[in-house]
């Protein structure tokens, strides 16, 4: 990584020869041409503007980690005040001494940790701007010009070429367990487990339905997802009538996982936007933000009490938080990777979670400490999804190495493996009964499977409809372009 401190000594003396040449010229015209060369130099260094010069550097570098949504150490850079107010360390931004504030100096590196955090670092054009700014004594949006507003750009809708079909990126068994609840493109469709009949499709979300999850009295259903760096969505659906109730919305991303409280009560969501919300279902509003993560929420799961949750994070921790109160109790960090999938115990004193690391972490845990109990690599590639049978006696996970393993929770010992899956089996659920196991995989393939005998109850299905060419032409033909 470039040194800056030898960046700018250098761009000192560069500075200092230039002015020792440009005032050579001045004298040898005559000082008639003072005030003009003067007057040329202000004009080509200008105070770089608030609104056009320096928000788009921080809302392209800083905007993610503080914003009015997430405000990191509390500080907001969105606005002109909210920026000058500064965060929980005081002011960022000292006007007339770029040297002197701290926003400049973690940009530099002088003040650890270096920002933007984990990221690449400004370039020193963009510093130079800051620092200009700052030193002419940081002027905010001129009474006639326009503040910056950044806007999110519309996806573009890409029509496929050939023929394809939704992967199933979401499975949930009803509480009864008579339906099975199956997530895809832009829909969910709801099924008969015993016959695979097709009872509704709702239809209507933003994305893909990356998580589903049934009211505890099998009334209502939830299906979230969104839009990628635009929106997260949850709506909440009628079991019965099909229609649909209410649409959360809060997330700056999309949403990767929702769990229904056991109470009915609350609703809590994980989402690429390293936010975990809890929600009030009755009336659609956000109970807390629960912002601790430093990376993308996969998952997250209540207590069977219903007083704590547990949220996994691409940032290599599980995190345990109070409900009642929206305070994060303690932090699991023991995995050396992203975690994908979370899970507790029937019993409750117990948290499995694993990942990219390909291993399984058993965590035992109380109301304000956890320990590791135990770990095993578990499968050949990453752990894709991760489920803990309602007896509390297995725990059975997805890998991207093609199989569905079945474990001893007691001692992670293997006690079955189903292989050779046809493609990524990405969402797991079990039945409330723990006879059948859901598997949906990203070529649109569901499977049924025994739990006792780990055989299929059927061939696999296909779930979603194929999606034909826009453009009318066969597959055979577009493949062939």
């Amino acid at each position: 990584m470039l040194d800056y401190r030898i960046i700018r000594k250098i761009s000192a003396i560069g500075a200092a020869c230039a002015a020792t040449f440009a005032m050579v010229g001045i004298l040898s015209r005559g000082v008639a041409e003072v005030p003009r060369v003067m007057a040329e130099a202000k004009m080509d260094h200008k105070t770089p503007g608030y609104s056009a010069d320096v928000a788009p550097i921080l809302n392209k570098n800083c905007g993610s980690c503080h914003s009015a949504a997430q405000h990191k150490s509390g500080l907001v850079i969105e606005s002109y005040s909210a920026l000058m107010k500064g965060g929980r360390h005081g002011q960022v931004i000292l006007p007339h001494d770029a040297k002197a504030s701290r926003l400049i100096r973690m940009i530099e590196g002088e003040d650890d940790p270096q920002m933007p955090f984990e990221s690449d670092p400004l370039s020193a054009a963009e510093i130079a701007i800051l620092k200009s700014w700052v030193n002419a004594g940081a002027p905010g949006p001129a009474g006639n010009e326009v503040a910056a507003i950044v806007k999110t750009p519309a996806t573009p809708d890409i029509r496929p070429e050939v023929n394809v079909i939704s992967p199933v990126t979401s499975v949930r068994f009803s509480p009864d367990g008579k339906l099975l609840a199956v997530g895809g493109y832009k829909q969910v469709r709801i099924i008969e487990p015993a016959s695979g009949s097709l009872r509704a499709t709702l239809s209507g979300h933003a994305d893909y339905v990356r998580s589903i999850a049934f009211s505890p009295d099998g009334t209502l259903i939830a299906a979230a997802g969104g839009e990628p760096q635009s929106q997260g969505e949850i709506r909440i659906w009628s079991v019965e009538s099909h229609q649909l109730i209410k649409t959360l919305q809060g997330h700056k991303d999309c949403i990767y996982s929702i769990a229904w409280s056991p109470d009915g009560k609350t609703i809590a969501s994980g989402s690429y936007d390293r936010m975990v919300k809890l929600w009030d279902v009755a009336t659609g509003k956000e109970l807390f933000n629960l912002q601790d993560h430093i990376d993308a929420v996969f998952a997250v799961a209540f207590s069977p009490d219903g007083k704590r949750l547990a949220s996994a994070s691409q940032d290599r921790t599980v995190k345990i938080w109070n409900v009642a109160t929206g305070r994060r109790l303690y932090t699991l960090s023991d995995a050396s990777d992203g975690l994908t999938g979370v899970a507790y115990s029937s019993s409750g004193r117990e948290v499995a979670a694993a990942g990219y690391d390909k291993t399984i972490y058993v965590w035992r845990v109380a109301e304000e400490d956890g320990h590791l109990s135990q770990s095993l690599i578990a499968d050949e590639d990453s752990v894709l999804a991760l489920a803990w049978s309602p007896d509390g006696k297995a725990i059975v996970t997805a890998s991207s190495d093609g199989s569905i393993r079945f474990r001893d929770a007691a001692t992670l010992n293997p006690i079955s493996v189903i292989d050779k899956q046809p493609d990524w089996v990405q969402a797991l659920s079990i039945s409330p009964d723990g006879k059948w196991l859901a598997a949906g995989r990203y070529d649109g393939s569901l499977s049924l499977y025994d739990v006792t005998s780990y055989k299929e109850l059927r061939a696999p299905m296909m779930v979603f409809d194929l999606k034909q060419p826009s453009n009318g032409k066969t597959s055979k033909e577009a493949a062939g372009r």
